[in-house]
């Protein structure tokens, strides 16, 4: 059996009404994992605004409005009346800016170029509405109309930015009618000036914006059918946490302490006579019951922390890890080449977007039909990381097992085992040194962090220019939602750093060495057992004491030197070439 780690062999080993506790805390982890930081969710608020070019005297009393004009907006909602109430007052107040009256109005603020260009440059705009662009232009012979153009912007498309760069800004990189809003608005910023080439009024210039404010929206949704499956997977954890401490009173066999105190108590005797065997030893030869005897120690020098941890771990966490992070890196191309098509996609462009903030871009192409199912697909991740956390943990749990046990070899030292006996020390809280302990559990909080800022639930929620819902395409009468699952290359870069930074780390604690010459048992309770064959002395007497493993001389009952743990001041370390004890065993 494995002593000290999570083991799927031990539980064809164990009562099966502990096998059942452990299934039961396991499977209902995977539902957590998926679904627990997905139970209360933020939505954002976003305005479908209208944009219009005036002239730069559009808005003083007086100025001539041909409100017939061709470039007002074909609405596709029944005329407003006065029972509709602060809709209605929404739309005569648009309608009165639409004309140059009412300029005076609270609602609509003076901006000047730099300000409307970053303002309006973001996917989502939350805190304002419609806007108009004024230019330099004066209303005259040619332009005979303060009402000069209209420009197209729908919040449906896949950039809602577009509309910036479909108006041929200049002097900003474009290709047909994409280009960076963000480039745009670092000219203005600099001074430069905001010009458009239209192709009903010519080259104009920006020389200031009014634009309506609005008041935030955004909402803090609850999921009813998500927080149920949560509350009954951690109803299920709780009730088998408190069977296993009303009913389990037998002892355990949790840490390396506990093994060493009940195997020198009641010696294994299938285990007897064989000091010498390592974990390797126990599955090649005893395992397969071929014959042993009294056999050289040909060990020379400390072996390093690698050695106690199985190759099939070593393969296991590797490889998975090495897999996850190669298809999260080929994926990550993916996202960065498409946000490319729309977005600067270096580091810094990529900083300032953030972590796991939603932009239009940033978005899956799948269609899923409902929310539990696209937080099911943000919140996979999770369940892997969790698994391949357990076999990261896995490794430094066997490492530091290895460590323990070298020091054994060392100097005598006290047991530390779950419940202590006078003589004994009780074990790590968490089950290893807090020096390895806490560092992991930060690994652990902060790459699932970063998973969640890699790959998130996005919901946004969009209103009309009038602040009106807009029906739902599907018939029901919320506003028209969109959700879908939003992607961050910066956070996905951070956790790919993060992951190699881990695997590097493993690798360097294998290379350590143990601080004496000691077999190699691993986890391996049949390896623990046979070096714990005490003779000359009390076991009672021998685990209340500090203890060392090493040479106790000959064994009167085996006419060979023996291997064990004593309290006694003399006992030395294994000697090269020096025979130890083993008895046949013919192959059965």
């Amino acid at each position: 059996m494995d002593i000290g780690v999570p083991s799927i062999r031990n539980l064809f080993r164990i009562k099966a009404e502990r096998a059942f506790l452990w299934i039961a805390i396991g499977i209902t982890s995977i539902p957590l994992h998926l679904l627990y930081n997905s139970a209360v969710y933020t939505s954002l608020a976003a305005n479908d605004f209208y944009i219009f070019i005036v002239t730069n005297n559009h808005f003083e009393p007086g100025a001539y409005a041909n409100t017939s004009s061709s470039v007002f907006p074909s609405l596709e909602w029944a005329t407003p009346n006065a029972t509709m109430g602060e809709e209605y007052r929404n739309f005569q107040l648009f309608y009165s800016m639409l004309e140059g009256r009412n300029t005076g109005n609270g609602r609509y603020e003076d901006l000047t170029p730099s300000q409307c260009a970053k303002r309006y440059s973001t996917d989502f705009v939350s805190t304002n509405r419609n806007l108009f662009l004024i230019t330099s232009h004066t209303s005259n012979a040619t332009h005979n109309d303060t009402l000069l153009d209209r420009i197209n912007y729908s919040p449906g498309e896949i950039s809602y930015t577009r509309w910036i760069c479909r108006d041929n800004p200049v002097g900003v990189s474009q290709s047909g009618d994409q280009c960076n809003p963000n480039e745009l608005a670092s000219r203005v910023t600099k001074g430069l000036p905001w010009q458009m080439n239209r192709t009903r009024v010519g080259l104009i210039e920006i020389s200031g914006c009014k634009s309506e404010r609005t008041a935030e929206r955004c909402k803090v949704q609850f999921s009813l059918g998500i927080m149920i499956s949560v509350i009954c997977c951690n109803l299920v954890k709780a009730c088998a946490m408190i069977m296993t401490v009303v009913r389990s009173r037998e002892p355990t066999l949790v840490t390396l302490g506990d093994a060493i105190d009940s195997f020198l108590r009641i010696p294994d005797p299938t285990t007897m006579g064989i000091c010498f065997a390592d974990r390797r030893f126990i599955d090649r030869e005893w395992r397969r019951g071929w014959r042993t005897g009294p056999r050289q120690w040909k060990q020379k020098g400390v072996q390093r922390w690698w050695t106690s941890v199985s190759k099939t771990r070593w393969i296991t966490c590797n490889f998975c890890s090495a897999t996850i992070m190669i298809v999260t890196a080929v994926l990550l191309r993916l996202g960065i080449q498409y946000e490319g098509q729309y977005l600067d996609t270096d580091l810094k462009s990529m900083w300032s977007r953030g972590f796991g903030n939603v932009n239009s871009i940033s978005l899956l192409n799948v269609v899923l039909p409902n929310i539990p199912q696209l937080v099911l697909l943000a919140n996979l991740p999770q369940t892997i990381l969790s698994f391949l956390y357990l076999t990261y943990n896995s490794l430094f749990t066997c490492m530091l097992a290895g460590h323990e046990w070298s020091l054994f070899s060392h100097h005598h030292r006290t047991l530390r085992v779950t419940s202590p006996r006078p003589g004994q020390r009780s074990t790590y809280w968490l089950q290893i040194p807090y020096t390895y302990a806490i560092p992991l559990m930060t690994l652990s909080g902060l790459l699932h962090w970063l998973t969640s800022q890699s790959l998130f639930l996005a919901s946004i929620e969009i209103s009309d220019p009038f602040g009106r819902e807009i029906s739902d395409p599907l018939g029901s009468d919320s506003l028209a939602t969109i959700s879908g699952v939003g992607y961050s290359c910066i956070a996905i870069i951070f956790v790919l750093i993060l992951g190699i930074i881990a695997l590097l780390a493993a690798a360097g604690m294998g290379y350590k060495r143990f601080s004496a010459e000691i077999t190699t048992v691993g986890c391996c309770s049949a390896a623990i057992s046979a070096a714990c064959h005490a003779w000359g002395a009390d076991s009672e007497e021998i685990v209340g004491k500090k203890v060392r493993w090493g040479d106790v001389g000959c064994a009167p009952n085996l006419g060979v030197r023996h291997l064990t743990f004593s309290s006694e001041e003399e006992i030395g370390k294994p000697l090269f070439g020096e025979v130890y004890s083993g008895i046949e065993r013919e192959r059965e």
